[in-house]
């Protein structure tokens, strides 16, 4: 063994080898009726359906078969087809034999859940970052998270990223001991991507064990890395970590990690952090003023500030920083909320509109409501998201009124709103609006 790879920081795991165990056909045609079921697996009226279930039992039979080539084959099926029903076999590559299987099953399980853009390939960190507004709400096989979560320890740092990646795109918060398990256990990787993903996966996944390490991550010898830890106490909202990252951005001020860490700040929006953000809310740099403006709207110092951000709002001229003062501006119980909802419109910004009005909450739902009227239907799918998200019984019947709706991904949008509200409670507001 080598020495950098005893070192503490760098652990490796043993490899984990399974037998390839065949699919007889009574698990094929249980795959089919699995795909028939609603709850969670099969969206009415999807149009590829009628012709994926005869394939199913065919292609159980080739991910079990003893050529590598067959299961290719198979592998390059599952990944055309690309529906929910698929999952169950694809998790039956995640440990095949092949590097280039086991990559293709990862990347064919991320593309059933973010589905990819036309003529686009999977990329797992891409598909890592649209998951939470973007993503399918598949039920999660159970032999596919086992799956995954084995994949985090294979010997091959690709797979052991996209895994991580893929975890925190297929799984949803609380996970089990197991799972926060092995993802802290990935953020002591040897290779750095790996480090990464599973830094952004333990901040995507809320895993309240991971603060400390996390922040012990800040200091990594890896920039990425350290980029990516600082994200994820801000996800974590690690009140802990607040030294730390103001430590960071003391010393990197004009950097990426001085960005990172004042990112982190205002995600956190400690109370204590006020004077910064205001501070900064005069920066020459627009990533610093943005952040500022959200730190004040979530650490309680916007109502304070507010006659002084809307002076300068006259004067401001990055659109990412209108959008966050508007934001600060709504969390203080002023006239905002509408140009955080105008900023849906430009695709550049959209989904930190999007993500604003989440936090902004049930006391906007009305206003949010108000825009499906707007002619655009990338806005109105927005809305349609939105809703879906915040939650409660206001966004309910914005989402049953607007089910008239002409346009088609719309009205899919509109659809996974509802079924959001059928299994989660309604979120919280991260701030509180004042009257």
């Amino acid at each position: 063994m080598q020495a950098h790879e005893r070192h503490p920081l760098f652990m490796v795991r043993p490899r984990r080898t399974r037998p390839r165990l065949p699919l007889r056909g009574h698990v094929a045609a249980a795959l089919v009726a699995l795909a028939l079921s609603k709850p969670g697996w099969a969206a009415p009226d999807l149009p590829h359906q009628t012709s994926t279930l005869p394939r199913l039992p065919q292609l159980a039979q080739d991910v079990g078969s003893a050529s590598p080539q067959v299961r290719r084959q198979a592998l390059r099926g599952l990944r055309e087809l690309a529906g929910p029903e698929t999952l169950p076999l694809l998790a039956g590559l995640l440990g095949d034999a092949e590097i280039d299987i086991r990559e293709g099953a990862i990347a064919g399980v991320i593309g059933v859940y973010v589905p990819p853009r036309a003529n686009r390939s999977v990329n797992a960190a891409a598909a890592f970052e649209a998951a939470p507004f973007h993503g399918q709400l598949w039920s999660v096989p159970p032999e596919l998270s086992t799956a995954l979560v084995k994949a985090l320890g294979d010997k091959e740092p690709t797979v052991r990223r996209d895994a991580a990646y893929a975890v925190g795109i297929v799984l949803t918060p609380p996970v089990t001991d197991a799972v926060a398990f092995e993802l802290l256990a990935s953020l002591s990787d040897r290779e750095p991507s790996v480090r990464v993903a599973a830094a952004r996966a333990l901040g995507r996944l809320r895993v309240q064990d991971a603060g400390a390490p996390l922040i012990g991550r800040i200091n990594d010898e890896a920039l990425d890395v350290r980029l990516a830890s600082m994200r994820a106490v801000g996800d974590l909202r690690e009140e802990q970590a607040v030294v730390a990252l103001t430590d960071q951005f003391t010393f990197y001020v004009r950097g990426a990690a001085g960005r990172s860490a004042i990112s982190a700040l205002a995600a956190i929006g400690h109370p204590s952090m006020i004077p910064l953000f205001e501070a900064q809310a005069r920066s020459g740099y627009p990533a610093h003023r943005r952040a500022a403006f959200e730190g004040l709207a979530r650490a309680g110092g916007a109502s304070a500030a507010a006659p002084r951000i809307e002076a300068a709002m006259a004067s401001e001229k990055d659109a990412r920083v209108l959008t966050a003062m508007a934001f600060a501006l709504a969390a203080a119980g002023r006239d905002g909320v509408n140009r955080v909802l105008d900023a849906l419109a430009d695709r550049d910004r959209s989904d930190d509109a999007l993500s604003y009005l989440v936090e902004l909450g049930r006391p906007i739902v009305a206003a949010v409501a108000a825009r499906f009227s707007d002619p655009d239907p990338f806005v109105r799918g927005q809305i349609a998201t939105a809703l879906g998200f915040i939650g409660g019984p206001e966004a309910d019947a914005a989402l049953k009124a607007a089910t008239s709706e002409s346009d088609p991904i719309v009205r899919q949008r509109i659809e996974t709103a509802q079924l959001r509200l059928t299994r989660t409670p309604a979120a919280p507001a991260r701030v509180h609006t004042q009257p």
